[in-house]
């Protein structure tokens, strides 16, 4: 292809060997060994853009040296990379590094923040990466300016042996290993001991860093020291850390340097770091908001290390202040949903109430599915969440849950409903008491229609109450609880009806009438 430089040619065929062809090492050493002429006495740059057209035009699907360019642009599009500035007589290193970067797995849609943590871990020295839509650019790190204060060793730092195996190829093991010293001293000055730095001091680098337009380095440096402080169990300073690097990344326009705050953010924002932050919630009142601002802005990260703590935790004061900052993250809501897609029914059992709790009421739909989960534990819980939601879903799912096969999912459909108080409900509740056979669900059902009193339902309570037959006594428990639910009623045929059963011949009624009458009067 003319208009495809021999540079981006031969360094596409590495990319594509190392990806489809990862034993060919001598076809590997002979691409990278053309590309490395081609940029021995000038630079070099590939652009996604250029190259992009240029397969574009050429429709000979025979062409090898087509298909490598095109799969070149297609991974660098997948790895966000706008651009790739080599410099003259870039290590050899570098280019090799590099190419086994853009050969890797990509994550696609993270605007170049995953490529970018393989760039910063490489330590290039003569290649730029121009990455994401915001113009971010990681420039090289040995070009890097080293400003007093911002970029320091405080202790003597022993000698870092670098290491990077060649899948057993001599030749290239020999190039990496001629390569790895020209890089060696800017990794022993990353290697920043961060043990020894002042909160003070660390923050105070933090501001120079936001100020100085090139805070690369200095940002992977600072997280670095605060991964120091995490390792001993420091986590207060850590939440400092944290929260300062959030305000600036906050306060920051477009560029460099927000793009720096926001990959420094991001690596802390790991689990391991997060889960040491949540634990402050229950011990340090002090720091509740904070550690809850920053668990919420690592989104679904933060979301799923509070459900962890909370369904963990056995002390209910522990439990009430994860939840608490649970309801402060909206990602909370989405971790929860993929939960109800489990495996494990206790695991969709503790997600399902946890919805609840959090009165998200978009959640109703999924929760509906739930009435109909093969594990009686799951619809229980399911019921429950959808009281609390109070949806008109909702409560057509749980009047349909009074029919369940379970005795204890009807009971805890009958309790919901309850809570909702919807008096559109209490024919439905009518027709369930009168085929009822499990005592505990006639028990609830009668609490619920005096909790909910209708003329319909009084009128059912007191058929209730009433004594039966001679050949067939209704059990005592029924009278009583049906006694206590007329007294809860109020309403004139309510105690139109209890006045007449103070005259029952079961001295155990006419007590009961006696206590609820006295109640109402009072």
């Amino acid at each position: 292809m003319e208009d495809v430089s021999p540079f981006v040619s031969h360094f596409s065929r590495l990319v594509w060997l190392l990806g489809h062809r990862p034993d060919a090492q001598d076809n590997q050493k002979e691409e990278l060994r053309l590309a490395l002429m081609q940029v021995s006495s000038k630079p070099q740059a590939v652009l996604l853009r250029e190259i992009s057209l240029a397969v574009a035009e050429v429709q000979d699907p025979t062409d090898e040296n087509v298909a490598s360019v095109r799969e070149l642009a297609v991974r660098m599009a997948g790895h966000s990379v706008r651009m790739l500035e080599f410099d003259a007589a870039v290590p050899v290193r570098d280019v090799l590094e590099l190419a086994k970067a853009l050969a890797s797995e990509p994550n696609h849609g993270d605007e170049g923040a995953a490529f970018d943590e393989k760039v910063v871990g490489l330590f290039l020295t003569g290649v730029t990466a121009h990455l994401g839509n915001s113009g971010f650019i990681r420039h090289p790190n040995g070009a890097l300016p080293i400003q007093e204060g911002l970029l320091r060793t405080r202790t003597p730092i022993p000698p870092v042996e670098v290491q990077r195996p060649m899948s057993g190829n001599p030749d290239l093991a020999r190039i990496q290993a001629s390569a790895d010293s020209q890089v060696m001293m800017q990794v022993q000055l990353m290697r920043v001991a961060g043990r020894d730095e002042s909160v003070p001091d660390l923050l105070d680098r933090i501001e120079q860093a936001a100020e100085s337009g090139v805070p690369r380095a200095v940002i992977d440096d600072i997280a670095r020291s605060a991964e120091d402080l995490a390792a001993q169990e420091r986590w207060p300073d850590v939440v400092q850390v944290m929260e300062r690097m959030h305000h600036h990344h906050e306060r920051l326009h477009e560029g460099d340097v927000k793009r720096a705050f926001m990959m420094g953010m991001r690596r802390l924002q790991r689990p391991s770091m997060l889960q040491g932050v949540a634990r402050l919630l229950a011990s340090h009142r002090d720091l509740r908001e904070s550690c809850t601002r920053l668990l919420s802005l690592a989104g679904e990260t933060g979301a799923d290390v509070l459900i962890d703590n909370l369904i963990g935790s056995e002390v209910g004061g522990e439990r009430r202040v994860y939840l608490e900052a649970l309801r402060q993250c909206p990602a909370a809501v989405n971790s929860l949903l993929h939960l109800l897609s489990d495996e494990r029914w206790y695991v969709v059992r503790n997600a399902a109430a946890l919805l609840g709790e959090l009165g998200h009421a978009e959640a109703d739909k999924r929760l509906v599915d739930l009435m109909s989960h093969r594990e009686t534990r799951v619809r229980q819980a399911a019921a429950v969440a959808l009281g609390k939601l109070g949806t008109s879903r909702s409560l057509l799912a749980l009047l349909q849950g009074i029919n369940d096969t379970s005795p204890d999912v009807r009971v805890q459909s009958v309790w919901a409903i309850a809570a909702a108080r919807n008096p559109r409900a209490i024919p439905w509740l009518i027709e369930a008491l009168d085929h009822e056979q499990d005592t505990d669900v006639q028990m609830a059902l009668i609490a619920t229609l005096g909790a909910v009193p209708t003329e319909d339902g009084v009128a059912r309570l007191v058929r209730a109450a009433e004594a039966g037959g001679m050949l067939v006594r209704k059990p005592t428990a029924i009278r009583l609880r049906a006694i206590e639910a007329l007294a809860e009623a109020g309403t004139p045929s309510a105690r139109q009806a209890l006045q007449q059963l103070m005259q029952d011949r079961d001295r155990e009624i006419r007590t009961a009438v006696e206590q609820a009458v006295g109640r109402l009067s009072a």
